[in-house]
């Protein structure tokens, strides 16, 4: 069974013949008690978001960038606590993501029982409105996968076969390479694009569409958080901070409002694609995509490890 077809039987709003544009109308209609105009067409996104990640969710385990403890994304034990970067001075992205890479290589690595449950709580933001908030299970084991919309009821299906697989996943993370210019040259070559939100995808600018498949697959893997190893957590910063025209922007702030740091890729009027993480401690709070004057953002409002699918840490 494909990723679209789990997302399908979980959730109801996902169409047969997944169509962006009219979904998010649909949705939106009903969310608001209303409905679209007729003929009326909104105008065309600049973001495009995908199916099997942006309605279903992005990965299993949503991440923090050091919260790898099976307290996520609340307040993880013993959590170090780091300045962000000095008012006096613009930040380089090398020197915040060697503080992010530092920050994460000390944490404890999570030691999840293969019949826990990786837990995400998610936001999702588009320029004509909001989806539901929505919660994820996903058993380690790849077995089963439940999700639950903010106000509904727990709906419990089959495990991922794809990516989005916990047992799947856990192989991919374990065969990645810890040196940064190795899995910086392993993501550029990867087949196929793995992206929360797409920046600019299928028109980036010639001569960056590596650069966005490695930024991008870089925040994919950030999302599994627990599943990570803590070295290839801090290998993963240090590879975002070799790419060309990553910069890092204060004040910036997710979907929700949350303030922090962006880690961004500006690639000017195709647009840009941000990491959002906490000042104090670089912990993942999420990624939006700027383009013109369209924002789509993905928010992590919680996330950890449980014994079963309906339970939260």
């Amino acid at each position: 069974m494909s990723e679209i077809e789990i997302v399908r039987n979980l959730r109801d709003e996902v169409p047969h013949r997944p169509d962006v544009h009219a979904e998010e109308r649909r949705l939106l209609a009903e969310i608001r008690g209303g409905s679209p105009s007729p003929g009326r067409r909104p105008a065309r996104l600049a973001f495009r978001p995908r199916w099997g990640l942006a309605l279903a969710g992005a990965g299993l385990a949503a991440g923090a960038v050091v919260a790898v403890q099976a307290g996520g994304i609340g307040e993880p034990r013993d959590r170090p606590t780091v300045a962000g970067p000095s008012a006096d001075r613009p930040p380089s992205a090398a020197a915040v993501l060697e503080n992010a890479a530092l920050v994460a290589a000390r944490a404890e690595a999570a030691d999840i029982r293969p019949d826990q449950w990786v837990y995400r709580k998610e936001s999702q933001h588009f320029p004509h409105g909001d989806l539901p908030t929505f919660e994820m299970w996903a058993r380690m084991d790849g077995q089963r996968t439940a999700v639950r919309e903010e106000g509904g009821e727990l709906k419990i299906g089959k495990g991922e076969k794809g990516p989005m697989n916990p047992a799947t996943a856990q192989r991919d993370v374990d065969a990645l390479p810890t040196d940064p210019d190795a899995l910086l040259a392993h993501f550029r070559g990867m087949e196929r694009d793995m992206t929360p939100l797409s920046i600019c995808q299928p028109d980036c600018p010639a001569g960056t569409e590596t650069d966005v498949k490695a930024f991008g697959t870089i925040g994919w893997y950030l999302k599994f958080g627990p599943m990570i190893p803590p070295e290839k957590t801090a290998a993963m910063y240090r590879a975002l901070a070799k790419i060309p025209n990553v910069r890092i922007e204060e004040n910036a702030t997710d979907g929700d409002g949350r303030p922090g740091i962006g880690v961004v890729l500006d690639l000017g009027p195709a647009g840009k694609g941000y990491y959002i993480l906490d000042a104090r401690d670089y912990r993942y709070l999420g990624t939006k995509v700027v383009t013109g004057d369209d924002t789509a953002a993905m928010s992590v409002l919680g996330s950890g490890v449980v014994d079963e699918p309906g339970q939260t840490p």
